[in-house]
């Protein structure tokens, strides 16, 4: 019974290998994410501020990039009201589709993140999720564990948004940039679990 058992074990090693493989891509891909994140910033104290302003203008194609929801290097905090930000900084270079006139650095504030706090908690989470749910996985946690996981986020920015379209001028409800950078850390874990499920259910089956 064990000589007719082997073929099966073998087959299950190599396919849980190929599926190691599949992962690795996913996982560099998304951790060169996370470094791209803070790479602007750190390219601006280094002087090279033409090239920062390339990587910024790359990743502002998948975020807003707002100066008041982000986090900052090299100033004087890693966070900062809204009402610090919009008391310095102009409102159409906080919030502009025009790549040129984003407020990237300033004296006062240090140089932002590539992205917004909440689109970073989201990478973050992702690359932590990628690379925990294999251990995790260990203890059979109920898939809607995860899936919960990813509700706060969806929750935290769909009513501010709606609260921004039936009241511009003084919405009811706005998230703070703490909140934004959790909910968006356990939307990207939970995504990031879920995602090595879906890979790693075939060899369990």
């Amino acid at each position: 019974m064990s000589i007719g058992r082997k073929p099966v074990q073998h087959f299950l090693i190599v396919q849980k290998n190929k599926q190691n493989l599949s992962l690795a891509p996913i996982k560099w891909l998304v951790g060169s994410l996370n470094l791209l994140i803070i790479l602007p910033p750190l390219l601006f104290e280094l002087g090279a501020e033409k090239l920062a302003k390339y990587f910024y203008f790359a990743l502002g194609l998948v975020c807003h990039q707002r100066a008041d929801r982000s986090f900052y290097l090299f100033g004087n905090a890693l966070l900062h009201t809204k009402a610090e930000v919009w008391s310095k900084v102009p409102f159409d270079h906080i919030f502009t589709f025009h790549f040129r006139n984003r407020f990237v650095c300033g004296e006062e504030f240090g140089c932002k993140f590539g992205v917004c706090t909440r689109c970073t908690g989201m990478y973050l989470g992702l690359l932590i999720g990628l690379l925990t749910s294999e251990f995790l996985r260990q203890w059979r946690i109920p898939k809607i564990i995860p899936i919960l996981l990813i509700i706060p986020m969806i929750l935290d920015g769909g009513i501010q948004t709606i609260a921004y379209i039936l009241a511009p001028e003084r919405g009811f409800y706005e998230s703070t940039n703490p909140r934004r950078f959790l909910t968006g850390l356990l939307f990207g874990f939970g995504v990031g679990y879920l995602m090595v499920s879906a890979i790693r259910e075939p060899i369990a089956k």
